[in-house]
């Protein structure tokens, strides 16, 4: 055998030796239980004293400055570890926003003329190719002629009770 291999055997007895030799003089020879994390057992197993990670005669602040935070006890619902979590404050849902009323619609015709006979005021007025005449009071479609002015005429639509004028142009010419 060589010089390498002398060594080599050497340090494999000396391994050896003092592996049965700590094995042999074992000061603790107690078995620890195995005791469940979240059980009161192992809450008081957790706790550690700190005087005894101090060493002799330490003054009180290293010994509280070498005292473990409890462990918060993990929450018995089981979660995802690895799973997408966002920082983002989440957002809140608008509030829903109350309807707002109903519009009347826009007027489904147009102004053609006016007729004044004794006084009374007769209206012609066209929704698509269909001629319409109105005096006061009277009813076309969903609006009644409400009111009359020589500038312009107010509908009220019946379903919405809202009003809607329609200019006419200037006054005649008597």
């Amino acid at each position: 055998m060589n010089r390498r291999g002398l060594l080599l055997g050497l340090a494999l007895l000396v391994s050896v030796a003092w592996s049965a030799w700590t094995l042999t003089t074992s000061q603790d020879d107690t078995v620890q239980a195995i005791v469940r994390p979240g059980s009161e057992a192992g809450r008081a197993a957790a706790r550690v004293d700190s005087r005894k990670i101090a060493p002799a005669g330490a003054p009180e602040e290293l010994t509280t400055a070498l005292e473990l935070p409890q462990r918060p006890i993990a929450p018995k619902q089981q979660r995802n570890l690895f799973g997408a979590y966002s920082y983002e404050v989440p957002h809140s849902r608008p509030l829903a926003v109350a309807p707002e009323p109903p519009h009347a619609p826009p007027l489904p015709f147009v102004f053609t003329g006016r007729l004044l006979v004794d006084g009374r005021a007769t209206y012609f007025l066209l929704q698509g190719n269909a001629p319409i005449s109105a005096t006061l009071g009277s009813d076309v479609g969903e609006f009644k002629l409400v009111e009359a002015a020589p500038e312009r005429l107010v509908f009220l639509h019946g379903p919405t009770g809202q009003r809607v004028a329609m200019s006419i142009g200037a006054a005649p010419v008597n």
